[in-house]
């Protein structure tokens, strides 16, 4: 492995960097090996190797009791923090051995871990609380494993400097996705969804990031639910499809107080987790909804909270001439369709994968830049984005 040093001489242009990436979803863990070329104020990248593990079963089914914070959760998050490590660093290693690459050629792990709980400043539906952001996923057992530094913990230096702590790929979407002469909105639907807004032509400080609300979180929590866990998820947004959407439930669900909020903004489960989808859940049980029009509903939720975002927040900045879907909403035909009846006619609707990017792939990307900007000593977030009062590098350096 080379010596820091020369990672941060000038002279080298050219970097491999992995990426590793589990989203609020918590149903694997996404690896990407990524060729930089990078000039003073410039990143050219290029997709070189991508691989997804899921996770166990049994790992999965402790994940989510972390996230319900029972009792005994403080020793179920020491150990987590080192399961988790383990599937990151066997994911990692996995994608390496497929890539070809020797690992000496590899710079730098960005590992994002596992967030267990994210209280980013100014919640008003917190009464006290202190910002702070937890990510477990224990990155010297990477670095250990796979013989690589591993940058991780990125979250934490921006609130730190007054941030949201999220978003924190907008960078990737920026270097990958601005157009000369089209606007467009980069929209993310995992279990949390969330929107990059980027002007035709402009630079990384005209662009706008935020979390929309929920994506497919509360969608899976009724799916589960109303299936006694035999589904998931709405593949291919079938149930929502053979649904009716009850108007009324979806209006009082859409004057949750986020959703007017101004940006920065950022959520997760600690708003529209578990809890949240059970009293939406008990609300449609109340309303005799059948289980499809309830999950209509909670589908509708996702886009009509996107699309209020987009009004409020983007269009008076200039209309879109593209929305761009990525993350595993973007699989739900339901919220395809559902959204390009909500948008202007003129607006298309694309996918990553019609623009030719890996859209499975691009947080974890977006990981190992952050990764490759850490070890360069360079600022990786996005302060329009996330708030914060400067720029700061972001993340902890791990050495094998």
């Amino acid at each position: 492995m080379e010596p820091m040093e020369s990672l941060l001489a000038p002279r080298r242009e050219t970097y491999l960097a992995v990426g590793l990436m589990s989203g609020t979803s918590a149903d694997s863990v996404d690896a990407a090996l990524v060729r930089f070329i990078v000039q003073e104020n410039y990143f050219d990248d290029q997709l070189l190797e991508f691989y997804s593990m899921p996770y166990p079963k049994d790992l999965r089914r402790e994940i989510f009791n972390l996230f319900r914070d029972r009792a005994g959760s403080l020793r179920l998050a020491c150990e987590l923090n080192f399961k988790i490590g383990l599937i990151f660093a066997k994911a990692a290693q996995k994608l390496i051995i497929s890539s070809g690459f020797p690992k000496d050629a590899i710079s730098v792990i960005g590992s994002h871990g596992q967030t267990v709980y994210h209280l980013p400043p100014g919640l008003k539906e917190r009464k006290k609380y202190t910002p702070s952001t937890l990510q477990i996923g224990e990155a010297s057992l990477i670095a250990q494993m796979t013989g690589i530094p591993v940058a991780s913990d990125f979250r934490t230096a921006d609130i730190s400097a007054g941030g949201q702590g999220a978003p924190l790929i907008v960078a990737a979407d920026y270097y990958l996705l601005t157009h000369e002469n089209k606007t467009r909105i980069v929209q993310n639907i995992g279990g949390i969804a969330n929107c990059t807004y980027l002007p035709a032509g402009g630079c990384i400080s005209d662009v706008i990031a935020f979390d929309t609300g929920p994506g497919n979180m509360v969608i899976d929590a009724l799916v589960s639910a109303l299936t006694r866990g035999r589904e998931r998820y709405d593949r291919d947004g079938r149930r929502a499809s053979a649904g009716r959407v009850n108007e009324a439930l979806l209006k009082s669900m859409l004057a949750h107080p986020y959703f007017p909020k101004k940006p920065p903004k950022t959520t997760g489960r600690e708003l529209f987790g578990e809890d949240y989808a059970m009293k939406i859940l008990e609300e449609g049980k109340k309303r005799r909804l059948s289980s499809n029009d309830l999950i209509a509903t909670a589908t509708m939720l996702t886009v009509e909270s996107i699309i209020m975002g987009y009004k409020k927040f983007c269009f008076p900045h200039g209309m879109v001439k593209e929305v761009i879907l990525g993350g595993g909403g973007a699989k739900n035909r339901f919220i395809q369709s559902a959204l390009k009846n909500r948008l202007p006619a003129d607006v298309k609707v694309l996918t990553h994968e019609s623009l030719g990017i890996n859209s499975m792939a691009k947080e974890a990307m977006g990981f190992a830049l952050l990764g490759l900007l850490c070890v360069l000593g360079r600022p990786g977030n996005i302060i329009a984005a996330t708030g914060a009062k400067k720029p700061v590098t972001l993340g902890k350096i791990y050495y094998p």
